[in-house]
């Protein structure tokens, strides 16, 4: 087996300029390091996990932390492209990704206790989860970032969800509607009460006798919460001309909504969502949206938090990825 004597052997660099260049060491150049990977390759090198951990006294591990509560399954598009985007830059120098779930075997544990257990280099928190363990966690050593707001000391990368909302109400209003109402995420989401803000504004902004807006909260960020809320909103007494939904999943149940009551979209009533998945350029009407860079915020996270474990960006703080409404066919100008 190849090892790291072999590679400095060959190469004329120490064993430890090798073992930093492998582990991506921030004092190696970069020239150096493509060098000694280049010969590591020839020769065949395949790197010990086990091995190196004792070398950097490091794990090589990144936790991921994610709620798969109110709807939002790992497989959901926006959480999924976050992570995915997170675990290219994360690979790229040298880390793996786990999940920390709540159980080790047959014992529940916190999240700390398994961070822990796992012996985790830093933690992703993707969303918000109330689970047990979760202020220990941030509390401790262990380096954390996250794309949702969360108590304490932790540098954020989120969207810029006040004003995505405000311009998706602002362009309903544009549109000449004046009942405009808001189909709200769950109530204990961070992102849901930031997107109500930014509805509250406009509507503020343009002197409605609702001041106060038009607000149905759905119980889950899913289909069925969006068709529920929706027929909330249908069985008031004077029903809204548009509805800004807090994300493309709930948009699409409003929709379906909307259909069974022998109204069409956007016809009579307009319909605009948030997130901008994959779904929203394929339903009919396409749907006019929010689009979340979620790239950028899967890649921001993962640059902090490498730039943490390096000793590096120490001050946490909030970085806010702007938003772009895309219009689509679910909305057009309201006519009396």
């Amino acid at each position: 087996m190849v090892t790291i004597y072999d590679i400095a052997k060959k190469s004329g660099y120490s064993p430890t300029t090798v073992s930093k260049a492998l582990n991506d060491y921030p004092d190696i150049s970069a020239s150096t390091k493509m060098k000694i990977r280049a010969i590591a390759r020839e020769m065949g090198y395949t790197p010990n996990s086990s091995a190196r951990a004792l070398a950097t006294s490091k794990s090589w591990l990144i936790g991921i932390l994610y709620n798969e509560d109110q709807g939002l399954g790992i497989r959901h598009p926006h959480f999924s492209e976050i992570i995915e985007k997170f675990k290219e830059r994360i690979e790229e120098a040298g880390y793996e990704l786990i999940f920390i779930g709540k159980r080790i075997g047959e014992r529940h544990n916190s999240v700390y206790e398994h961070c822990l257990y796992r012996g985790v280099d830093a933690v992703f928190i993707v969303n918000h989860p109330e689970v047990e363990g979760l202020q220990d966690l941030i509390n401790s050593r262990i380096p954390c970032v996250a794309s949702e707001p969360v108590p304490g000391e932790v540098p954020c990368v989120l969207s810029d969800n006040v004003d995505g909302a405000k311009k998706a109400v602002d362009y309903l209003f544009s549109l000449g509607h004046k009942r405009v109402a808001h189909i709200a995420g769950p109530l204990s989401s961070a992102a849901s009460q930031e997107r109500i803000m930014g509805y509250k504004m406009s509507v503020q902004a343009h002197n409605t006798d609702y001041g106060e807006g038009i607000i149905e909260a759905a119980d889950q960020f899913n289909f069925k919460s969006g068709y529920e809320a929706m027929q909330r909103l249908l069985d008031m007494h004077q029903a809204p001309t548009a509805v800004f939904c807090s994300s493309d999943v709930l948009a699409c149940g409003a929709i379906a909504a909307a259909r069974e009551r022998g109204l069409y979209v956007p016809e009579d009533i307009s319909i605009i969502g948030f997130d901008d998945i994959e779904i929203a350029a394929y339903v009919v009407p396409g749907l006019t949206t929010v689009r979340q860079n979620r790239a950028e915020i899967g890649q921001t996270c993962a640059e902090i938090l490498l730039k943490m474990l390096d000793g590096r960006n120490t001050k946490p703080k909030t970085v806010r990825i702007p938003t772009r409404l895309i219009i689509r066919n679910s909305c057009r100008r309201y006519i009396e």
